[in-house]
């Protein structure tokens, strides 16, 4: 088991400090969030210097222990490698390339049975699941993942074509006005499909709550694959997202939770932060990816 800090000792360690913010350019806007460029002077969007980094580095000087400790089999990719998997988000116009919407489900049991990997992504209404996906798939026009600021309005499971590699499933989100058939679908789905992973998503400024909490021990009772995601990383403040990596991560172990990944991953809408970090993730995860350092 690993040990992890207490929130006391998270405390004791923090470097406390001003950052210098400089002002940068993006390296590309391919995670550029639609909704940015509408963002208003007073809340713009800071731009993110380097695309194709781990966001969890950037947050590691302010901590005297590794985040994520050397004892785990981290998943740490080449820069190369990570921009290899950011393409495959990306159309080529090669033969067989395909970005589609499949469709929407109520239940899994009507669901086709594709020959491919799935992906799944859940978490708590107006967590940014479809926003997330939204993101991914800013360099394809012709897919559009349909997005909304109203807590709860994915009822149905959306699947996503990417290129016939894999799918991307968006989940409804559980808690606020989450649909009546939440159990028989989400959670038949995660009964009976066994994807390949299924992202557990928790805002990236609070961590868990006590809702994300019941639900993730109750996914991790089912022994499904899973990882922590902590979202909207560009609204919070350096020492409130390590506060949250830290209680998730306690939370994990506390729970026993041996399906779960042990690395979280952050990730931002609006700025694309950690973005192409998570998808070569899904792109090693789901066979279109080799890793040197996991080899």
């Amino acid at each position: 088991m690993r040990s992890l800090c207490t929130m006391s000792t998270f405390k004791s360690v923090l470097i406390l400090g001003k950052r210098s913010h400089c002002q940068m350019t993006f390296t590309c806007l391919r995670y550029l969030h639609k909704s940015a460029s509408a963002s208003s002077l007073e809340n713009p969007v800071k731009p993110v210097s380097d695309l194709f980094t781990n966001p969890v580095d950037r947050l590691q000087p302010l901590l005297q222990i590794p985040i994520i400790p050397n004892t785990d089999r981290a998943f740490r990719p080449s820069r190369k490698e990570i921009e290899e998997a950011s393409l495959l988000f990306e159309p080529k116009n090669l033969v067989g390339e395909c970005f589609k919407f499949l469709g929407a489900y109520p239940n899994p049991h009507i669901m086709p049975r594709w020959d491919v990997p799935e992906v799944a992504f859940i978490g708590k209404s107006n967590v940014g699941k479809s926003s997330l996906l939204a993101a991914m798939f800013a360099q394809v026009p012709d897919l559009k993942v349909r997005v909304s600021s109203k807590p709860g309005h994915t009822k149905l499971m959306n699947v996503f074509n990417v290129s016939n590699l894999f799918h991307l499933i968006d989940m409804p989100g559980y808690g606020f006005n989450m649909p009546d058939h939440f159990e028989t679908s989400v959670e038949a789905y995660l009964k009976t499909r066994r994807s390949k992973m299924t992202f557990i998503l928790f805002d990236g400024r609070v961590g868990m709550t006590q809702n994300d909490q019941k639900y993730f021990q109750r996914y991790s009772d089912l022994q499904i694959p899973m990882c922590m995601v902590l979202t909207k990383i560009d609204l919070a403040k350096p020492s409130a997202l390590l506060r949250s990596i830290v209680s998730c991560l306690r939370f994990r172990d506390e729970t026993k939770a041996n399906s779960c990944f042990p690395q979280p991953f952050l990730v931002s809408s609006m700025n694309g932060e950690g973005l192409a970090f998570l998808q070569s993730f899904i792109a090693y995860i789901t066979g279109n990816l080799k890793i040197e350092s996991l080899t």
